[in-house]
C-alpha cells in the first residue's frame, strides 16, 4: 500500500469516514471500523478519468459497477454471512484521511465553512481538534459551491461530547434543523430506502447529526474507534436465517447515534417473518442514515435480515436492501 495524499498515521487502517483509491483510479468510501484480515470493506463512489471525476449512483449502482468491472472484489464473507465489497490492502494506492485532510483543503467558501464548523465544535465540546475530521467531497477536493459540509468525529467519548455540543448549538441557533432545499436534498438521497417521504422528513428534522450551519447543510458521523467497537470482526460470526419485520420498543439507545449503530430492543410483535423473530434483542446498521433514528423508550418498526450469531443471539440487520428500513412509529 503506497501512502498517498493526506494519509493518516493515527489509525493503522482506514475506517468509516475515510476514502481509499485503487491503482485503477476508483475511489471507495470505507464502511465500518472493523475489517477482515488483508482487506478493507469499502463501496465505490467515484471514478477518476482523464482529469475528471465521475460520481457513481447509489449502492445498487456501485455494486453493479463492481460486478461489471471488478467482480473479484465482491466476496462472500463467512463470518459476516453476506457478500461484501472487499478491497485488498495491496491494491490501495492512496488513502484520504479526514483528520490529516483538514490540512490539504482547497481555499474556497465550502472548505472555509467546513473548517469553521470544526473549530466551533472543538470550542463547544472541548475535544481535541484531531478528533474531528472533514470527509465527503471536500476531503476529496471535488466539491463545488453547492456542496454540503461532511464531518466525522472519532472516539466514543469524543462523540458523546460533540453530540452534547450539537444539542447546545441547536438550542442557541448556531445550527438549524433541515428545512427547505437542504431538506429536499437529503430526502432525495433516501429514495433507495422503503420509507415514505413524509416519514423520512420527520426523522431528519429532529436529528442533531444533520442540519444547517452558516446557511449550508451539514452531515456529521459519530464513529467509534476499532478498539471500542462492540462487534469487532471475527469475535462473532453471523448467519442469515430469513427476513423479518418487527414492532419493537427501544430498551438501550446508547449506541444508536454512532456509525455503525446498534439499538437494544424488546420485540413487541412480529409483523412479518418467522416467530423466532420475537427473540431479536438488537437492531444494527452500518448505514449512517439509520443512526439517531430512535430514542430511548420509543416504539419503532424495522425490516431487515434476520441473523443468528455464533453465540446464539438474534439480531435484525438493516442494510442496503431497498426493503430494509428502521423508523419510529410516531416521530
Amino acid at each position: 500500500m503506497r501512502l498517498g495524499w493526506c494519509m493518516g498515521a493515527k489509525r493503522p487502517l482506514p475506517i468509516e469516514g475515510g476514502y481509499i483509491e485503487t491503482e485503477d483510479h476508483v475511489v471507495f468510501a470505507v464502511k465500518g471500523v472493523s475489517h477482515p484480515p488483508g482487506g478493507i470493506i469499502a463501496v465505490p463512489k467515484y471514478v477518476r478519468s482523464k482529469g475528471s471525476t465521475v460520481r457513481l449512483g447509489g449502492f445498487s449502482s456501485s455494486m453493479e459497477f463492481l460486478r461489471k468491472n471488478r467482480p473479484d472484489l465482491l466476496v462472500y464473507d463467512e463470518c459476516l454471512g453476506q457478500e461484501i465489497p472487499l478491497i485488498p490492502l495491496k491494491e490501495i494506492a492512496r488513502v484520504y484521511d479526514p483528520i490529516d485532510g483538514k490540512n490539504c483543503l482547497k481555499e474556497d467558501a465550502v472548505s472555509s465553512a467546513a473548517l469553521k464548523m470544526v473549530n466551533v465544535l472543538v470550542e463547544h465540546s472541548g475535544v481535541e481538534s484531531d478528533a474531528v475530521g472533514i470527509t465527503g467531497s471536500v476531503l476529496l477536493g471535488i466539491h463545488d459551491d453547492s456542496s454540503d459540509i461532511d464531518l466525522v468525529i472519532y472516539g466514543m467519548r469524543n462523540c458523546l461530547k460533540v453530540y452534547e455540543a450539537l444539542r447546545l448549538m441547536r438550542e442557541s441557533n448556531i445550527t438549524e434543523c433541515l428545512s427547505g432545499r437542504a431538506l429536499e436534498k437529503v430526502l432525495g438521497s433516501r429514495l433507495d430506502t422503503f420509507m415514505e417521504r413524509t416519514v423520512w422528513e420527520e426523522h431528519e428534522k429532529r436529528k442533531l447529526t444533520n442540519g444547517v450551519f452558516m446557511g449550508r447543510p451539514y452531515t456529521l458521523k459519530l464513529v467509534p474507534l476499532p478498539e471500542e467497537f462492540w462487534d469487532r470482526y471475527g469475535e462473532r460470526c453471523f448467519r442469515e436465517i430469513g427476513r423479518s419485520t418487527v414492532r419493537f420498543k427501544v430498551k438501550d439507545a446508547s449506541k444508536s447515534i454512532f456509525t455503525p449503530c446498534s439499538y437494544g430492543v424488546k420485540v413487541v410483535n412480529v409483523i412479518e417473518g418467522p416467530d423466532i423473530s420475537k427473540k431479536v434483542s438488537s437492531i444494527v446498521s452500518f448505514r449512517s442514515r439509520f443512526a439517531e433514528q430512535l430514542r430511548p423508550g420509543e416504539v419503532g418498526i424495522a425490516s431487515g435480515r434476520l441473523e443468528v450469531s455464533s453465540d446464539k443471539a438474534l439480531r435484525l440487520f438493516v442494510g442496503n436492501d431497498p426493503r430494509d428500513f428502521l423508523m419510529v412509529e410516531s416521530p
